[in-house]
């Protein structure tokens, strides 16, 4: 499978005042054709921003370094304009929440906004395409919900708008932001059947959550972040399987049917984190190297991982 998006040595720092506050810390990834691509990890850990790069959504306080490479086409480096147009074209974005739903717009309108913008869609025509995607989702009243506003709709229809949204128009990619949080275990299974009529319409999918469970189910690969860091990147199977990283083995080692064991120690200030591996103040593992030396990712079988065990 070929990549359709390359993250290459980005970095985020936010300026606040007189502090820094570093995102990401060089982030190497690639988003591949055909697949959904898990991102997981603790809030804090760099997730959303990744997203927010991607979709050049940072506020103006943040400082952006390296490439986001669509089909070889630096997102970063190319005019504003010319890259949003290109951006809007092929990516679409589920957010996070009922709160990015307008409260002052009709369902109908937020769904097509992406296809009235960027692909000639009149409202005529974007109605009737809000309508017909409701009405797959399975909402026996699609006309009633394309018409109503937010505070007129139930937890399961907010749920289904928001994925509408992402499936509005023809998309390579879609991304997905924290589609879980806050929610019970039947609108879990909701958004787990609502994703695979999504991806049906897109040839990549990435998902950031801290939904173990969750992504155990709807991705191919994982994706572990921490403190602005990527620690882990394997296929799904051998992640739940058999995690590389110390990180990722406390991570599953949390879950009730693992034990339900705390990860030790709390998340580092962002302000001031560790110099070298960020994980190394909670980790058993750790060496002298480990609190000075940032670790290089090493290639473990198929699995990509960063720590001093595999150098």
């Amino acid at each position: 499978m070929g990549s359709l998006i390359e993250f290459v040595d980005l970095k985020v720092i936010f300026h606040m005042g007189g502090m820094q506050v570093v995102a990401l810390r060089g982030v190497d990834l690639d988003l591949r054709r055909g697949e959904v691509l898990g991102v997981l990890g603790e809030s804090g850990s760099g997730k959303t921003v990744l997203i927010h790069a991607a979709f050049r959504l940072l506020p103006e306080n943040a400082k952006v370094s390296g490439k986001i490479l669509y089909q070889g086409k630096d997102l970063l480096s190319m005019d504003r304009r010319r890259a949003m147009r290109l951006i809007g074209q092929n990516f679409s974005l589920i957010p996070q929440g009922f709160g990015a739903l307008n409260p002052f717009l009709k369902s109908w309108l937020q769904i097509s906004e992406r296809p009235m913008e960027h692909f000639g869609v009149g409202k005529e025509e974007g109605h009737r395409r809000a309508e017909f995607l409701l009405g797959t989702m399975g909402i026996n009243q699609p006309s009633r919900t394309a018409n109503s506003y937010r505070h007129q709709l139930s937890g399961g229809m907010l749920q289904r708008v928001l994925v509408a949204m992402g499936a509005s128009g023809p998309s390579q990619v879609v991304f997905l932001d924290e589609p879980t949080k806050g929610l019970d275990e039947g609108m879990k299974r909701l958004v787990v059947s609502l994703l695979k009529k999504a991806r049906e319409r897109s040839d990549a999918m990435m998902v950031v959550s801290h939904d173990l469970g969750f992504l155990e189910e709807v991705s191919d690969r994982i994706c572990v972040m921490y403190c602005g860091d990527i620690l882990e990147v394997s296929k799904v199977r051998e992640f739940f399987v058999s995690p590389r990283h110390p990180y990722s083995s406390a991570l599953l080692n949390s879950l009730p049917s693992r034990g339900l064991k705390p990860i030790e120690g709390e998340i580092p200030s962002m302000v001031s984190p560790p110099d070298g591996c960020r994980f190394s103040p909670r980790c058993r593992q750790r060496d002298a190297r480990c609190a000075n030396k940032r670790p290089p990712m090493k290639a473990v079988d198929d699995v990509m991982v960063r720590c001093f065990k595999y150098a």
